[in-house]
């Protein structure tokens, strides 16, 4: 995790990605130095629970991109 003045950016390394944390709402997603996503939970407050969102949200996408991948047959 690296913290600047108000953004704290929680790292993946083993999905190569990066969420962002703006303090307050807003998490926006990047992989290769691009933002390719973003969502909001406004139940943040804290680092610790900004960083639980963050694995979470993670999962889920991981799930679906599993769900999404497998074979039918």
């Amino acid at each position: 995790m690296l913290e600047s003045e108000r953004r704290i950016l929680f790292e993946y390394p083993d999905h190569q990605i990066e969420i962002e944390w703006n303090g307050s709402a807003t998490f926006n997603v990047f992989t290769g130095g691009k933002n390719v996503n973003c969502f909001t939970d406004y139940n943040c407050k804290t680092m610790e629970q900004a960083q639980k969102s963050s694995d979470e949200w993670l999962e889920e996408q991981l799930k679906e991109e599993t769900l999404n991948n497998a074979d039918p047959n």
